[in-house]
């Protein structure tokens, strides 16, 4: 089980484009909102402002990236969108995601975290229900709102904390993988540490 979601930065953009092309058809849609193509999908990747919004990943054993929070602030509202990987759904990814979407949300000061998506995707909108947002439907889409509590010192260490953890799980994956490449150096099937080991 991995022990958090840590930042990710733009040295990670291919392992994000690698997750977001892995959904299904149907995943893929009820994410964007429409069926996108690979073209389209690969820009909205590169066009993704690590300046101005947060992203977070959350990686299995091989540093494939499992589940992916992208949260865009709007004045005191964070947008968030969510997407895991069908063979890790079910696991507490979502929870998870959501749990450090919060955190940060409040650490930078917003007042609400805002999730916008199809009425038909479910599965968000219980996972927003079971973080208290109230939900409102039109037109075939759905808009979720949680009010959030002012930050405190405390809130930001654990965000800090719950970082350093995220962090330091992906670093010993990472010097596992770095490893098991060094022992087998012909195996094209060894995924390869990103370079960036630092979060942004």
């Amino acid at each position: 089980m991995p022990l958090g979601a840590r930042h990710l930065n733009s040295s990670h953009q291919p392992a994000l484009l690698t997750h977001f092309l892995a959904l299904s058809d149907r995943d893929s849609y009820l994410r964007f909102g429409g069926r996108l193509s690979t073209q389209a999908i690969d820009e909205y990747t590169r066009r993704i402002d690590y300046a101005s919004s947060t992203v977070l990943g959350i990686f299995g054993d091989e540093l494939e990236l499992l589940g992916v929070a992208h949260l865009c602030p709007q004045g005191g509202i964070v947008e968030l969108g969510i997407s895991v990987l069908p063979d890790h759904r079910r696991q507490g990814l979502g929870t998870l995601l959501l749990h450090r979407a919060l955190g940060h949300a409040r650490l930078i000061g917003a007042s609400r975290l805002f999730m916008h998506c199809l009425a038909e995707n479910a599965a968000l909108m219980r996972l927003a229900t079971s973080a208290g947002a109230a939900i409102s439907f039109s037109d075939g889409e759905a808009d979720g709102f949680i009010e959030l509590p002012p930050g405190t010192t405390f809130s930001s260490v654990v965000e800090i904390a719950e970082e350093q953890m995220a962090l330091m799980d992906w670093v010993l994956k990472a010097q596992r993988v770095a490893w098991q490449h060094a022992l087998h150096p012909d195996d094209d099937g060894a995924a390869r540490p990103d370079e960036q080991v630092t979060p942004k």
